[in-house]
């Protein structure tokens, strides 16, 4: 993790300069031990300890949640928080680190993966059929289990595209509807990857024409089990031009 991420960690000490400094010569000192590597990954067990809220009363109203960090600052991204409530959890997109953090309804990091929201055409360009996942908050709709169907299928241009499962993403702040898109999805695949290379568990993550992709293996092993046990947010950011 960059040594901003290693300091969100310390929460305490983020508005004191002095400790805060004492952290990041920490994270210094800890990259270049010989197995550094390990102790600073995000999903480290101290890392999500460190990240972890303090439950909230039973009963209790949770608060909407937006888990950006550091990272994101400066980025287009969702106008409003997400309203979670027990069960419910929060996939976090950065398409200028192409990676996805999940986060449960408290704002506990689960689990970070690679992903892309990338198009066709420019960077940090989302206002055009076929180019970026446009920024904002989304939430999971209906999901499409080809994998279930068939774990084996032969090669289908359908399949190929968009892998063992699909999602689609519905949008919550028009989003889509402002620059004249619909019909993100959050899906596998790449007919660029070929066949069986776009059904691999770990495929290649190739752009698409606006939608957001990840690994097959991850909308299986990560995504449905959040999506199966209560609402899935996306929170969508992108580079500023």
């Amino acid at each position: 993790m960059s040594p901003q991420r290693f300091l969100d960690r310390f929460l305490h000490f983020k508005a004191q300069k002095q400790q805060a400094r004492g952290v990041l010569l920490l994270h210094q000192a800890i990259s270049q031990l010989d197995g550094g590597e390990q102790v600073l990954q995000e999903e480290a067990p101290w890392a999500v300890a460190f990240s972890e809220k303090t439950g909230q009363p039973v009963g209790a109203a949770l608060p909407p949640l937006d888990p950006r960090g550091s990272e994101e600052a400066g980025m287009a991204g969702p106008l409003m928080k997400a309203p979670v409530k027990p069960g419910d959890s929060y996939l976090l997109v950065n398409d200028r680190d192409q990676d996805m953090e999940a986060y449960d309804h408290t704002g506990k990091f689960l689990w970070r993966e690679p992903c892309l929201a990338r198009g066709q055409g420019s960077d940090a360009e989302w206002r055009h059929t076929g180019t970026d996942t446009p920024p904002g908050l989304y939430k999971l709709g209906t999901v499409y289990r080809d994998w279930e169907m068939n774990p084996n299928p032969p090669r289908d241009a359908t399949l190929q595209a968009y892998g063992w499962y699909s999602y689609d993403m519905v949008e919550l702040e028009g989003q889509e509807q402002k620059v004249g898109r619909a019909g993100i999805m959050l899906h596998g695949g790449g007919t660029g990857c070929g066949w069986p290379g776009a059904w691999a568990p770990r495929q290649t993550l190739l752009p698409t024409l606006g939608c957001v992709r990840v690994h097959n293996a991850v909308l299986r092993e990560r995504i449905l089990p959040l999506y199966e046990q209560g609402t899935v947010y996306v929170g969508v950011f992108q580079e500023k031009k």
